[in-house]
This record gives C-alpha cells, structure tokens and sequence, in this order.
C-alpha cells in the first residue's frame, strides 16, 4: 500500500528578547496549514488552514503574530489546540500517511504542544519525513537550503506569502510532488 502525504507548516510563537522570559516558556502553534497529497497520484487531495489560539503565553504571541501577518482579527477565528488536532485526524492516518514538513521544528513544536496541554500526540514520529533534509541529500550539500531558495532553484511558483503557514505547506507539497516525478521515493530512506 502507498502511503499518502500530510504537509504541514506550523506558525508558532517565539521570545527573542535578550531578557524577560516567562517561566517555562515554549513555543505555541498559532496557525496550521496543511495540505494532503494523494501517495498514488501525487495530486493535492485535502487542505486545512487554521488560526490557533495560544493557550499558555498570549502575550508572547504578539511579536511572532506580526512576523507572520496574522492580525487581530485573524486570531477571533481561532480555534483551541484540542480543536486543531481534531482537523489534523482528519487528513493524517497514522501508520498510513507520511508527515511531511521543511525541517524538524514542526514536529518539535506539535509535541512540545501536547506534551503542555496533556494530550497524546497523534503524529507518529516514524512516520515523520523532512522534506528539507531529503532536498539537501538528493543536492550532495552540507548545508540546508530555506524553502523560498528550494522553491526557486526547482522553479515552484512562489504564490501567496511567505511565512503564512497554508501558503508555505502548498510550496513544500510542490517541492514533493515535483521530487516524486523526477524518480525520488521516501523508499530511498530506508537503509
């Protein structure tokens, strides 16, 4: 059986000041996009763009907001994070989908997530795949490349904003789908 893929970017908060960290801190997820691409025909099959509401440090949430222009009146939209996991078991079976996301950080972020809120997280970790660690193997690099410098050397149109998350989940799931067709299979993985 043919795994499908959930491709997901996850916004989420940061504390970059030199001082002033609250206790305990970490990073919040304050908007999910995601696509689903078939693992059969390797076409976009499901989509999920939400705002979430940082539960723990909202006041932190202000200065990763403006970086990713998510206003005021994007977050009276949001939902909980019990809510955005809800959304995410409907397009990720476990054991049957790959997660897929450009670097480690989203994974990072889910569970940290679930770990604060007392949930289990639903994300497999084997079935984690990193898109940008794949890019920077099949490229021979030491180094590994952003997703806007991938999405231009591989000539992925560049649509919507950068750093809003369903616009960047669309690019890393045309950077899949376009390393699929040129021979790529997550099978070149296992050793």
């Amino acid at each position: 059986m043919t795994k499908d893929y959930f491709v997901v970017d996850f916004e989420f908060t940061q504390y970059t000041k030199p001082v002033g960290k609250p206790r305990g801190f970490f990073s919040e997820i304050i908007e999910i996009g995601a696509v689903r691409i078939s693992g059969d025909k390797n076409e976009i099959t499901g989509h999920l763009q939400e705002f979430v509401k940082p539960h723990f440090y909202p006041k932190q949430a202000a200065e990763s907001m403006l970086f990713c222009s998510i206003t005021d009146e994007h977050m009276k939209t949001a939902i909980d994070f019990t809510d955005m996991l809800n959304k995410v078991d409907s397009l990720y079976y476990p054991g049957n989908t790959f997660f897929v996301s450009w670097g480690g950080d989203d994974y990072r972020v889910l569970e940290k997530g679930c770990e604060r809120h007392k949930i289990a997280n639903p994300v497999l970790f084997e079935d984690c795949l990193d898109l940008a660690a794949v890019y920077k193997h099949i490229k021979g690099n030491n180094y590994t490349t952003g997703l806007r410098n991938a999405a231009e050397e591989l000539n992925i149109e560049a649509e919507g904003h950068w750093h809003a998350a369903y616009e960047d989940a669309y690019k890393t799931g045309k950077i899949l789908i376009k390393l699929l067709a040129d021979g790529w299979s997550p099978e070149h993985l296992i050793t």
